[in-house]
């Protein structure tokens, strides 16, 4: 057979194809003599009907299978005698195909790029500062002292103050409608609170036990819930209760109500080491990061876009479940779907890039991964997932699961070679 190649890009390949006559006649004469032994043929028996008389008849179904045949075999061969490393599957066109001539057609598809990169050791970052401010430990302290906090009636006679958590009941009917005014018997805001609308707050501010207090609210056009977005509310609204958010003190039995402390002083500790580990591991992965960057920014080389494409479908329905954990219907949303996707190809260009620079470098140092390691990380999954690990290795067994627990651990032990033979800057560099 005759193959022209033309190299379109470094990645972007096509290949001409013209196989010899005798070869599609062959395969014309094998199939047609496949359908005569099956096909029924008015004025013969059942497999009787002549080749000629098949061939004629179904020819266009013939054709169909020569290609289908012919197509992928010369493809195959090609790419194989020519050692091209093909990304995936090809697109097939300008297939001219007859019987008593060669059967042409042109194969367009994409490579992974030929990678050569040398400058993998030696890369000169700088290690992030990792330091824990006073502040920082008082703001987690401050946290867990809110967290802990009691909500307590207060006396019958208090006003409402600012802070303050008041159950209410309310009414509120839309000006210039008649349609079902919006109510509810139990509800609880906090006077100036962040989720409180500033309305309630300033008129709620004063009330007491049991009074009730009407006013009005007009929403912002863009306000998140659409029934009222733009609309003027006017509401009726009754105290039914004054609560106030009671802080404990930050003593020694504060920290032993939150574990294993023995004084205040412990806990403090704790804090302070769990902030620093997070900021170091935060300052390793920066590193990592910046490693990375560095060998993306060094070595330019054109990308796959079929790889592309896949790493955008990834990030994409990484969001989508992302949303769904949080409770939001990712159809409901008013957003544009195609503005976000096409957001998603810088980082996803990023992506593979950096991957295929990784598989680079793993093939280069011979790095690999171990069954027992897999299984290592397996179990892992398992016990933050708290499921059984059987269950665990049967989901990973569906859908090349397994493939890319392996490929995440070739990339962080590649990964731990390039931060092992960088030139790392400590951070008061």
């Amino acid at each position: 057979m005759k193959v022209e190649l033309t190299d379109i890009s470094e990645c972007r390949k096509a290949l001409d194809f013209e196989i010899p006559q005798e070869v599609v006649d062959h395969e014309i004469g094998h199939i047609a003599q496949e359908l005569a032994r099956k096909a029924k043929v008015p004025g013969f028996r059942p497999g009787k009907a002549p080749l000629a008389v098949i061939k004629t008849r179904f020819k266009e179904e013939i054709f169909s299978e020569v290609v289908q045949h012919v197509v992928p075999r010369s493809f195959s061969e090609a790419v194989k005698e020519r050692h091209l490393d093909v990304v995936a599957e090809p697109h097939i066109d300008n297939v001219d195909v007859a019987a008593g001539t060669p059967l042409k057609f042109k194969a367009t598809f994409e490579v992974y790029p030929q990678l050569n990169i040398s400058n993998y050791t030696g890369i000169p970052a700088q290690q992030a500062t990792v330091q824990v401010d006073e502040s920082e430990v008082e703001a987690t302290l401050k946290k867990l002292q809110n967290d802990m906090a009691e909500l307590t009636p207060v006396d019958d006679d208090r006003p409402v103050q600012e802070k303050d958590f008041v159950e209410i009941s309310f009414r509120g009917t839309f000006q210039g409608s008649t349609e079902e005014p919006i109510a509810a018997d139990k509800a609880t805001v906090e006077i100036g609170g962040p989720s409180t609308l500033k309305e309630f707050s300033e008129n709620l501010f004063g009330a007491k036990l049991n009074e009730e207090r009407s006013f009005t609210v007009s929403y912002a056009a863009d306000y998140p819930e659409k029934r009222l977005a733009g609309r003027t509310v006017d509401y009726t609204v009754k105290v039914e209760g004054i609560k106030e958010k009671k802080l404990p003190e930050l003593n020694d039995e504060f920290a032993q109500s939150l574990g294993e402390y023995k004084t205040f002083d412990e806990l403090r500790a704790k804090i302070r080491s769990d902030m620093e580990n997070h900021k170091r591991d935060h300052a390793n992965e920066e590193l990592r990061e910046k490693l990375l960057v560095w060998l993306e920014e060094n070595n330019t080389f054109e990308v796959p876009s079929v790889l592309v494409e896949k790493q955008i479908q990834t990030r994409m329905q990484r969001m989508v479940r992302e949303l769904s954990r949080q409770g939001i219907n990712p159809e409901r949303l008013d957003v544009d779907w195609r503005k976000i996707r096409e957001d998603q190809r810088a980082q996803s260009v990023r992506d593979v890039r950096s991957t295929l620079i990784l598989e680079y470098v793993a093939e280069k140092e011979k790095i690999q991964v171990q069954d027992e390691e897999v299984n290592r990380e397996i179990e892992r999954i398992a016990q933050e997932a708290n499921k059984p690990v059987e269950k665990i290795r049967e989901v990973l067994g569906r859908d090349s699961g397994l493939a890319r627990v392996r490929d995440q651990l070739i990339n962080k032990k590649t990964l731990d070679f390039l931060q092992e033979h960088a030139r790392v800057l400590p951070a008061s560099a």
